[in-house]
Parts: structure tokens; sequence; C-alpha cells
């Protein structure tokens, strides 16, 4: 089995390939960063390292032809660019999201990879991912479907430190881009970081402050349970994994402008409010105040609906700590193993359904959770239903 990990040297690309290296495999850890690639080779027992710029379509196609599986870690935004590489070089292909907007557009190349005769899964991280995978387990065991609502939690930051858990890019649009949430059966627009709710995770996270993102579990779980009836699904979040005075000045910075990408003039030359923000974030101190974070995750997914004539609120939860050997939180964990896990599915023909899929219709709940079990993550359902009400 040849797998494939694009953005290999990124924070999550690292995680995927050493949780990959736990086979033998035929491994390659792809990035720009011909260095960085090097070093998670290195790490994950000797993979090979190839240097790779995904705006460059003949040479990433090159890269990818001979492999069964790619595993896209790189900004979301590129995922359109390198499934249409997969679909030149023969090879499937799983991302961690499309930050809904672009999640949408590639489910529009189904029919092209279903001619193809080829598999892409899209966000399958931890949300979305896990999430969506508890959504459609959840909506499975219900004949109607209310609404799905999935809360991300971790503990948070203790210090104020700016070091960012997962790509920048996408923190600065999820901060900045009106979240989309489906309500009343439509999607709807909302504010960034709106609709704050205390939501009471397990120990030791407890009760936290959630609040609207954008994301793309909203984009496909309202589809694929539409048969159902849904009514309502949003996806919210614990600040992202800062501590709380952390995320308002964030949101203040953005509230300024400093995270558009459009250029504006300043003193005769033309700068994007953006490349100066992230300039300025990547030269203040990180590390020291971020290592004080207990890196806790949990992902919660909550359906009501009706079974039998009743009704029934279900909750799934997927918890679990850090990895120390691996020096990450479990939040980073729990990203990376999830597609890693699904790679090997794929790769060894163990899953194999042509055509463009949100986890939730794919990916097999409970073989899926066991999995997860083995990397340290437990999962839970919790049962709420009437058993005598006043007529």
């Amino acid at each position: 089995m040849r797998i494939i990990v694009l953005g290999g040297a990124g924070i999550v690309g690292r995680v995927i390939a050493l949780d990959l290296a736990r086979d033998s495999l035929d491994l390659v850890v792809a990035d720009r960063d011909l260095a960085g690639a090097r070093a998670t080779a290195d790490a994950a027992g000797g993979a090979q390292a190839v240097a790779v710029d995904v705006t460059q379509a003949d040479r990433l196609v090159d890269v990818l032809r001979g492999a069964d599986v790619c595993v896209n870690s790189t900004q979301y935004y590129l995922n359109l660019d390198v499934m249409r590489a997969c679909l030149r070089a023969g090879v499937a292909y799983i991302d961690l999201g499309g930050l809904f907007h672009v999640t949408r557009q590639q489910l529009e190349l189904d029919a092209e990879f279903r001619a193809a005769g080829l598999m892409a899964v899209l966000g399958l991280g931890s949300c979305p991912g896990v999430a969506n995978v508890q959504a459609g387990w959840l909506g499975s065991m219900l004949d109607r479907v209310r609404s799905v609502r999935i809360y991300n939690g971790s503990t948070l930051d203790e210090g104020e430190s700016l070091a960012w858990p997962y790509a920048i890019e996408t923190i600065l649009d999820e901060i900045s881009k009106p979240a989309i949430v489906f309500r009343d059966g439509a999607f709807v627009e909302s504010p960034p970081l709106g609709e704050e709710e205390h939501f009471l995770f397990p120990e030791p996270i407890g009760w936290a402050k959630t609040h609207l993102s954008l994301h793309s579990e909203v984009a496909t779980i309202p589809l694929s349970l539409a048969d159902k009836g849904i009514r309502e699904c949003f996806f919210k979040i614990t600040f992202f994994g800062y501590s709380e005075a952390t995320l308002r000045k964030m949101h203040f910075v953005a509230q300024l402008g400093m995270t558009g990408t459009e250029p504006v003039d300043v003193g005769g030359v033309r700068v994007r409010p953006r490349d100066v923000l992230l300039a300025l974030l990547r030269q203040a101190p990180q590390s020291k105040e971020k290592a004080k974070s207990k890196g806790f995750k949990d992902v919660a997914t909550v359906a009501d609906g009706e079974r039998e004539g009743k009704r029934v609120t279900l909750r799934a939860d997927t918890s679990g700590g850090p990895h120390p050997a691996w020096g990450v939180s479990g939040g980073t964990l729990l990203v990376a193993v999830a597609p890693a896990i699904v790679a090997r599915w794929i790769a060894s023909k163990r899953l194999t359904r042509p055509g463009v899929w949100p986890p939730e219709q794919v990916v097999e709940p409970e073989p899926f959770f066991a999995e997860l079990a083995g990397r340290g993550f437990t999962t839970t359902l919790t049962r709420t239903e009437t058993v005598a009400a006043p007529a």
C-alpha cells in the first residue's frame, strides 16, 4: 500500500504520518517545505520525503502517480486543486475539511470520481470527521431526526498564547467569516462567534462556553439526513483552543479588518492586511504559554428525533487526551488519526465506494470508534427518552 501525506510538514500532517508509520506500508511525506518533510519522514521511521508545490499541477500529478490514496492536509482552499490532480493521477482522496463553501464545491466532482472508479472522502478529521461519523451513527438509530447539534470542546490554554493548534489561516477565516447554520430546513448565515452557549463536556473540560463557527459538518449532514426530516444542524466550538481572552483579542483584530485578503493602499504600496497579521503572529512568543494547556479533547454530537413514536435524544462523545511521546494535544491527535485510519481502509480495499462522499455516509461507525479506542479515545453513547408524561 502506498499512501501520500500531502502537507506532511505541517502540524497535523506530521501526526498523520506518524500514525500511518505504525504499519508496514509505502509512506510518502510531501510538502513544499522539503526540510520539514524530511523531518517528518525521519520521525516516521524512514518514510520517503518529496518536495511539491500544490499549485504546480503537473508536478503534483507526477508525485501522486502510483499511490493508492492521498491524504490532503494542506490549506483547505487548495482542496479542489488536489482533487483534480488525484483524478488525473488515478488516486483516491481524503481531506480534513473545506470550511463549508469549498466542501460544497467539492461535492460537485462526484460524477468525475465515480467515472474514474475513485473514492474521495471529504472532511475526515475530528470536526469535521469524527462528528460526521457520530451524526450518521445516531441518525441510523432514529426513525426521524429533528436536529443534529455538534459541540467541539477542549481544555483551553491557561495563558494568553497566540500559538495556533491547526492551520492559522483556517482559524482566521473561522473568526471572521459568517457561520452557516441549517435552521427551519434552510441554510442561513449567522455572525461569526455568535450564539454563545454553555455546554457540559466530560471532565476535565466540564462546563464550557461554545460559539458558532463556519464549518463543513453543516454542509453535508443536512443532505445526508434529509430523508429523516432534519430541520436544524449547527457546529459550535470552545474558542478554537485559545484562552477566551486571546480569542477576544483575535476577534477584535478581525473586526479591524486585519484578517482581510484584499490588498489595501499603505503609503502607495498595496498590502494584504492578512499578510501583515500572519507575519506578526509568527514573531509572537508562543510555546511556553501554550504548554500550560491540558490538551484534552471531546467531540459531542447530539441528535434529537423520534423512534417508535417516542421522542428520543441521542448523544455521542469521543474523548481523549494528549500523546506525550509525539508532543501533541488530544485535539491534534484526533484530527490526525481519523484520516489515517480510513486511508488504510481505502488503500487495502476494505473501503471501496467510487464517488465523493461525506464521512457520515461511508465510514462504518463502530469499527471506526474501535480504531480510535486503540489510539486512546473513548466513545460513549447516551440515550434520553420520555418514559411517561402527563396526557
